[in-house]
C-alpha cells in the first residue's frame, strides 16, 4: 500500500485547494442552482427545493417523494461538492503533552464528493453519492490518511394515483442508510446538528441510538411508502447487511467494521402527519427500528443483540422573504437486549436503555445570513462493561460507567449564493461520557474538547 504523503508535503496542496475553493465561491456570488443535477433537471433555482442546502422546502419534499422524476431527464446527471476547513480545539494536548488531534490550525481540503442524480424514467429516479475524505483516519506519521467510498444511495420507483379525490403517491425505495429516505430534517441523517463539521479524527462520545448513524453505508434497505394529500406519510422497510450481492452499497467499508445485522428482516418504519398553510408548515411524526446485530462484525454468526429504537419527532418551517425560520427536534429511546454481549462478558447487564434529545433552531435572512443553535443530550444505563473505559490515573477508580453526554452547537453561515457557504461553528461539551470533570482520568474537562470550526462548502 502506498505510504501516506507526509504532512509537510501535503500542506501546500491543501492550502492551494482551500484557497481555490474560496476564490471560486466568491466569484460565483450570482443566482445559482443547488444539488445541481436536480436543479438542471427541473429548471428550478435551488431555493425552490432548499431553504439552505440540504434542508428541504415543501416543494423539495414533494420532489423527493415523487421519486426525483419531475422535469426532463439529463444526458449527464452529475454534480460535484467540495469542502475545506480549519479546526481548533480548546485544549489540544493531554496532561502528558501529547497532541490529541492532527492538523489543528491547518487549512484542510476535507472532502470531494461526486453525485449521479436524477430522473431515470417517468416513474423511477434516485441519486448516489461517492466521497473522498481527506482526513479519514490517523496515519503512522502523526498526520491523517484519506479514504474513498460510497456515501448515499437512494433509488425510488413511484406510482401516482388518486384516493378519495386526493393525490396519492405510492413508492418503493432502496437505500443504504435508515432515515436517508426521509424528507424532514428531524430524523438522524438529515437533522443537521450539524449538517457538516470538523472531520478530523478524534475521540467521540460513546452514546447514541443505533439509528444515529451506526448503520450508514453498511446496510441495504428495501421498503414501500405512501404519501396522501400532502398530509399523511407512512413507510415500512426492512434492512440487512450490505454484503455479497449488495456489497456495492457498502463500498469502502471494511467487512470487520460493518455492524453486521442478522438476515434481512430488521424492520424500520415511519409515520408522519404534515400540514401546510400559507408560509407555514408543520410535521409531527414517529419513526423506529428493531435490529438484531452481531456483537463482533468479524464473526457474523451465533447469538445477536437486539436494539429497539423508538422516536418522536417534529419540524416547523416558516418560509417568507426575507426571513426563513425552522425548528426541529426528536426524542428517542433505545432498548438494548444485550443477550449476546452479556454472555460473552462485554456487557455487564443483559438489558440497557438509552435516551436522546435533539433540538435545533435556525434563522436565515435574505437567504444569505444564517444562524443556528442546536442542543443534544444522551442518557443511558450504567454499564461498566460497555462504558467503563477510563480510570483515574491516580486512584484506578472508574471515571464513569455511563454514556451520558450533553453538548450544544452555535453556527453562523454566510451564503455567497445557494451553492457556496462559509461556516463559523462552535461546538461545546457540558458532559462527556458520564463525567463533568476528569473525563480522561488525567484532569481533562468536557469543555477542553470544545471545537471551533471554519468551513467552506461548495457545490457545482
Amino acid at each position: 500500500m502506498q505510504k501516506p504523503r507526509p504532512l509537510h508535503k501535503r500542506a501546500p496542496i491543501t492550502c492551494f485547494l482551500f484557497l481555490w475553493v474560496a476564490l471560486v465561491g466568491a466569484l460565483l456570488a450570482v443566482p445559482a442552482q443547488a444539488v445541481p443535477a436536480f436543479a438542471r433537471q427541473t429548471g428550478e433555482n435551488c431555493v425552490a427545493c432548499h431553504t439552505a442546502f440540504p434542508e428541504l422546502t415543501p416543494f423539495g419534499r414533494e420532489f423527493k417523494l415523487n421519486g426525483y422524476t419531475w422535469g426532463e431527464r439529463q444526458a449527464l446527471p452529475l454534480a460535484l461538492m467540495m469542502q475545506g476547513s480549519l479546526t481548533q480545539m480548546a485544549q489540544s494536548k493531554d496532561a502528558g503533552g501529547r497532541t490529541l488531534v492532527p492538523h489543528l490550525g491547518d487549512l484542510q481540503f476535507d472532502r470531494l464528493t461526486a453525485f449521479a442524480a436524477g430522473k431515470i424514467t417517468d416513474n423511477v429516479g434516485g441519486y448516489t453519492q461517492w466521497a473522498y475524505n481527506n482526513n479519514q483516519a490517523l496515519g503512522h506519521d502523526g498526520g491523517t490518511v484519506g479514504h474513498a467510498g460510497i456515501h448515499d444511495f437512494d433509488l425510488r420507483a413511484v406510482k401516482r394515483l388518486s384516493l378519495a379525490g386526493k393525490d396519492l403517491v405510492l413508492g418503493l425505495n432502496l437505500n443504504n442508510n435508515p432515515t436517508l429516505q426521509d424528507v424532514w430534517n428531524s430524523t438522524p441523517v438529515w437533522r443537521g446538528m450539524p449538517f457538516t463539521g470538523s472531520n478530523l479524527p478524534r475521540s467521540r462520545p460513546q452514546g447514541g441510538l443505533l439509528l444515529d448513524g451506526a448503520l450508514g453505508q453498511k446496510v441495504v434497505g428495501l421498503g414501500a411508502y405512501a404519501w396522501w394529500d400532502r398530509q399523511w406519510y407512512g413507510e415500512l422497510s426492512t434492512y440487512g447487511s450490505a454484503v455479497n450481492h449488495w456489497r456495492v452499497l457498502s463500498t469502502g467499508v471494511a467487512l470487520d467494521q460493518m455492524n453486521r445485522l442478522h438476515a434481512y428482516n430488521n424492520p424500520y418504519w415511519r409515520l408522519a402527519w404534515n400540514r401546510e398553510w400559507g408560509a407555514h408548515s408543520l410535521m409531527l411524526g414517529h419513526f423506529g427500528m428493531v435490529a438484531d446485530k452481531y456483537p463482533d462484525p468479524g464473526t457474523p454468526h451465533g447469538a445477536t443483540d437486539r436494539f429497539t429504537d423508538l422516536a418522536l419527532d417534529a419540524q416547523y418551517q416558516y418560509l417568507s422573504d426575507p426571513s426563513i425560520f425552522s425548528l426541529a427536534g426528536s426524542l428517542g429511546h433505545e432498548r438494548q437486549n444485550r443477550r449476546a454481549s452479556h454472555a460473552s462478558g462485554e456487557a455487564l447487564h443483559p438489558v440497557n436503555h438509552l435516551q436522546t434529545l435533539r433540538l435545533k433552531a435556525s434563522y436565515l435572512y435574505e437567504r444569505t445570513y444564517g444562524v443556528s443553535l442546536a442542543y443534544s443530550e444522551v442518557r443511558g444505563s450504567a454499564d461498566a462493561g460497555l462504558y467503563g473505559k477510563v480510570r483515574d490515573s491516580a486512584t484506578g477508580a472508574l471515571v464513569s460507567d455511563r454514556p451520558d453526554t450533553r453538548s450544544y452547537i452555535a453556527e453562523f453561515d454566510y451564503n455567497f449564493n445557494p451553492q457556496t457557504r462559509l461556516i463559523f461553528q462552535y461546538t461545546g461539551f457540558l458532559k462527556w461520557n458520564g463525567a463533568t470533570a476528569n473525563i480522561d482520568g488525567r484532569g481533562r474537562k468536557p469543555s477542553d474538547n470544545n471545537i471551533l470550526f471554519m468551513g467552506l462548502w461548495f457545490l457545482f
